[in-house]
């Protein structure tokens, strides 16, 4: 039986039920919308005078009952043209003008629109609505070319739905609502043994949606709609963009002006729900989802029945009840189907298959991949697989993997290249090789740029994203797996999972795991003299970090001082420096030797912004530990 390491405790699905619906601009506006339904807006309102009634109906205007119309009290009749008014409507002061594109404003009102039983705010500007019904239009909106814009009597905007994470038969389905957060939804995807929790969830959830329930579509100030066919059931934040697109319906665009969503470029949007930030472009379809802020799909992506976090963006590929963390690049044709993947940081490369779980049964089995997965060109993943507990794992190019879980960290998993020798048969020959710790002596360079990318990319306010490869969680399982490849008694050539729990469907070579043993304990003792070197300076955060230091040194540099332990400590950050350079500085000697003219369009290693953000490290670090030990 595999080893669990366990990781930090957290709040209980009771607590997220108790948030749920605590607040949010959905619950506040349908609160407003409770309480004055004719004027959610509050404008000072009075009736048409007969004068400004033969003014509109000069200028074109007609209604089924002009006594159904109400207008601000500075109304001006002049600015509405050409629009037929149903039902009872709202019709804010027009008098100034309002952008419709940057650099281009053009004068409130009302041209060439049909309405029905609608409400329009003061400075929103309407032009050729060809129809329009139960829409609420907030100040200085515009909404210019629209085939239809309309509520719907059920409507709840996305919020209450179902989302089948992993198994797509059901068994982890997570409720939609518009302030979920990727903690929480991976929480309640992964803790189904709480029954009394989930019951909680469900109920908050129900109510969530019936409290944000109503028949009105709803634009919020300042948002700008230009060239969509159909909008129904939708509720469009303050400073959306919507140009071009092709259908929005039963949605909530939690956009604002400061941080605005844009759904453009023939892109369809159904039943979901979009934080601030986010873009949907390039004929992308997002169904039943939920885009966490700052994500977005784009170049004819399908996001289905997902979540994805803050800073994800799918293009071309396709995602499919699944949950994917932060800061994952998906910019290819690929697949990613059932997979829980809440860490993120991850890669998803040209043809990578991450959904082999179509065998002829039913679609009910799951892969979670760990924090920074690699699924290299062309790899396919069969499931069931568990990767949580390996992170920064590299599935390499065109490698099939076997339904396994492999709990080694930074590893490879790779084609095995060398014979086996005298072990060849007892390994299957679908069996791959592992290559545990791989990532931090032969990709240090990816490591660090990972790194800086999150740091540079992360615009999430509510979610950010800790860009630190080694912290508490990733280093709990580094040692787990280095103690594991410690316990072995009887060196073997080759190890299979029965000799070392963790190893999966693989073969680890005497060889890999000796070296892994050292690289492990190199990066444990990385981590633990960074922590006492935080400790002298007074900078150290986390409780309890201060007695994993200590005892990781002890450990690892039994019988040193102080003064010793941080002179390895600038030791070892020098060798990675060295790592990171000599990893991108093989590729420069490949490429030279292959490309002609490779050096004069690449920029060399030394000058690499990656690299010597590596060798930054290294004179911060000595300039930190001088100013402590004098």
């Amino acid at each position: 039986m595999t080893a669990v390491c366990p990781g930090p405790a957290a709040g209980s699905l009771a607590d997220i039920a108790a948030r749920i619906g605590a607040s949010g601009e959905l619950v506040e506006a349908a609160r407003l919308r409770a309480r004055r339904p004719d004027n959610v807006l509050g404008l000072l309102l009075r009736d048409l005078s007969r004068e400004e009634i033969a003014v509109m109906e000069d200028r074109g205007c007609r209604a089924d009952d002009w006594s159904l119309v109400q207008v601000a009290k500075d109304f001006d009749p002049f600015r509405v043209r050409r629009t037929h008014l149903r039902g009872r409507c709202v019709l804010g002061r027009f008098s100034a003008e309002v952008e419709v594109l940057p650099g281009l404003r053009l004068a409130s009102g009302i041209y060439d629109c049909t309405l029905a039983d609608c409400q329009i705010g003061n400075d929103a500007l309407l032009e050729s609505v060809r129809f329009a019904a139960q829409v609420v239009v907030d100040r200085e909106a515009v909404l210019a070319d629209i085939g239809s814009i309309t509520g719907r009597p059920d409507g709840a905007y996305g919020c209450g739905a179902l989302i089948p994470i992993g198994p797509e038969t059901g068994g982890r389905e997570v409720p939609l609502w518009g302030e979920l957060l990727l903690a929480d939804a991976a929480q309640i995807a992964k803790e189904r043994a709480d029954a009394a929790g989930q019951g909680l969830i469900r109920e908050a959830a129900a109510r969530y949606r019936a409290a944000v329930a109503g028949p009105v579509t709803w634009v919020r100030r300042g948002a700008r709609i230009r060239h969509t066919t159909r909008i129904d059931g939708c509720w469009i934040g303050a400073g959306a963009v919507v140009d071009d697109a092709a259908m929005l319906a039963d949605c909530a665009i939690l956009s604002s002006a400061e941080e605005p969503v844009r759904i453009e470029g023939g892109a369809e949007v159904v039943g979901s729900v979009l934080q601030a930030g986010v873009k949907v472009a390039g004929k992308a379809i997002v169904r039943g989802s939920c885009l966490c802020e700052h994500s977005g799909a784009d170049a004819h992506a399908t996001v289905e029945h997902s979540i994805l976090g803050p800073n994800t963006r799918v293009q071309k590929g396709e995602i499919t009840a699944s949950l994917v963390g932060p800061h994952v690049g998906f910019h290819h044709q690929s697949l990613l189907i059932a997979c829980l993947w809440p860490e993120g940081k991850g890669n998803i490369a040209y043809g990578a298959m991450v959904g082999s779980n179509h065998t002829g049964r039913a679609p009910d089995q799951e892969c979670w991949p760990g924090e920074g997965a690699f699924f290299g060109l062309g790899c396919s993943i069969r499931y069931p697989a568990d990767y949580s507990e390996a992170p920064y794992l590299t599935v390499s190019m065109g490698v099939t993997t076997l339904p396994q879980r492999v709990t080694f960290p930074f590893s490879l998993i790779a084609v095995p290249t060398e014979g086996l020798g005298a072990d060849e048969g007892r390994v299957p020959r679908a069996y791959n090789e592992l290559v545990p710790g791989w990532a931090l002596f032969a990709n240090a360079y990816g490591l660090v740029r990972t790194e800086l990318k999150v740091r540079d990319r992360d615009r999430s306010k509510r979610q950010p994203t800790e860009p630190k490869v080694l912290r508490p969680a990733i280093m709990r399982q580094v040692r787990c797996a280095w103690e594991r490849l410690r316990a072995v008694r009887e060196p073997k050539a080759v190890y299979l999972d029965d000799d070392i729990p963790g190893i999966g469907r693989n073969v680890l070579r005497e060889s890999a795991r000796l070296k892994a043993i050292d690289v492990y304990g190199q990066a444990l003792t990385r981590y633990a003299l960074r922590l006492l070197l935080n400790e002298r300076e007074g900078r150290l955060e986390l409780p309890g970090s201060a007695e994993i230091a200590h005892e990781l040194a002890d450990l690892l540099l039994p019988g040193t001082g102080f003064a010793e332990r941080m002179a390895r400590l600038v030791a070892i950050e020098q060798v990675n420096a060295e790592l990171v350079q000599a990893s991108k500085a093989k590729d420069d000697e490949r490429g030279a030797g292959i490309i002609p003219g490779y050096a004069d369009a690449h920029v060399a290693a030394a000058a690499d912004p990656v690299v010597q953000s590596a060798w930054e490290r290294v004179r911060r670090t000595a300039e930190r530990v001088a100013a402590v030990t004098g």
